[in-house]
């Protein structure tokens, strides 16, 4: 068979004898595929630069003859080097692929979840090194983005503007917007009944990220009120649990930036 050659974003890597790898990769046109790369760990020649979560590449395919494709070249398209000096963007590009592993499934295509997936990371990346970047208090934000994002493109994500049931426009009143995730999310008052209160502002700024341009929405997650991200921190937490097979390792790398005494340093907790 002929090898295939597609743009691919690496996943998640398992080591798998002395020298091999089981590499999972994300790819626009092939979905999600788990392969096997023989002699990844010692071969510069056919993977220069290794196999890091998070890198974006051309990749060489080989169907081979088991239930896993044969990794047979990874041609980076960026670099990720910075990634290994840079705790918080390697936390960020961690957390985007193991969140993206997790909530993938099958070999369908779908170029727009592999499209978000490359923008968030290279907009993770343009911090690695940085001390202080124009976008320093943007970066939760970047995860909210995607989150949303990411739901939205697998067909995961609940009514935020509508009411889930009849289409009718979200009421808001002074206690909030009725929401049901069981329901389907937004409920108006005829579906409200046993429906919880959210704060308008919470839907406002989840609707923002996902439909507005980038200036717009990162204005709008600057100018609001912790309060308010913290609420929709929680709901992209409540939205994704059930899809979640295990729990995401890659938010220990949060902790370990909490932890740390640098001012001005975000973890992902807003």
């Amino acid at each position: 068979m002929s090898e295939i050659l597609t743009p691919a974003v690496v996943l998640r890597t398992r080591a798998l004898r002395e020298s091999d790898l089981i590499v999972v990769v994300l790819t626009p046109g092939r979905g999600k595929i788990d392969c096997i790369a023989r002699g990844a760990r010692r071969s510069r020649r056919r993977f220069p630069g290794g196999l890091p979560i998070g890198a974006r590449g051309e990749i060489g395919l080989d169907r081979g003859r088991g239930s896993l494709a044969v990794l047979v070249s990874f041609t980076p398209s960026f670099d990720h080097s910075g990634l290994g000096r840079d705790l918080e963007a390697f936390a960020y590009v961690g957390y985007l692929c193991e969140l993206s592993d997790q909530l993938v499934g099958g070999s369908a295509a779908d170029p727009t979840t592999f499209g978000r997936l490359c923008e968030a990371i290279e907009d993770a990346m343009t911090w690695a090194g940085q001390d202080h970047t124009p976008t320093q208090a943007h970066k939760p934000a970047l995860l909210r983005r995607y989150e949303l994002g990411l739901l939205d493109s697998l067909g995961l994500l609940p009514a935020l503007d509508h009411c889930s049931v009849c289409g009718a426009p979200a009421d808001a009143t002074d206690d909030g917007v009725a929401f049901s995730l069981v329901r389907g999310g937004v409920a108006c008052p005829t579906h409200a009944s046993g429906a919880r209160r959210l704060p308008a502002p919470v839907l406002d700024l989840a609707s923002t990220l996902l439909h507005a341009d980038p200036q717009a929405r990162d204005g709008a997650y600057a100018q609001a009120d912790r309060e308010i991200r913290r609420g929709l921190r929680d709901l992209c937490r409540e939205l994704i649990q059930p899809h979640l097979r295990a729990p995401l390792r890659s938010l220990a790398f949060f902790a370990q930036i909490a932890a740390r005494p640098e001012p001005n340093t975000h973890d992902g907790s807003e």
